[in-house]
């Protein structure tokens, strides 16, 4: 959630980028621009990004077992050795070697 304090115009923050900015890193914090009132950009801390992208690729990851469980469950899915075998030739390479 943003909280109030949070919101800056965006001709303060260019006028004030340096502490802005350390205040973010130190805070971990984030800041939503503004112009004229309406929104236009978001600025945070590269810890807080971090953090978000950490988030984004754990639920990118937890995706993408949940379609191969779905595929299991409806008989999309093959043993290990049968796709271990498949991929194998695939790579043009002789099992057993």
């Amino acid at each position: 959630m943003i909280r109030t304090e949070s919101i800056r115009s965006l001709s303060d923050f260019r006028k004030n980028a340096t502490s802005h900015l350390d205040r973010l890193a130190r805070t971990g914090g984030v800041d939503v621009l503004t112009v004229n009132g309406q929104a236009k950009g978001v600025v945070m801390s590269p810890a807080l990004f971090d953090r978000l992208a950490e988030y984004a690729r754990q639920a990118e990851v937890a995706e993408a077992i949940q379609r191969g469980l779905e595929e299991i469950e409806s008989g999309k899915g093959v043993d290990a050795r049968t796709g271990l075998l498949r991929l194998a030739k695939e790579m043009g390479i002789r099992p057993g070697t």
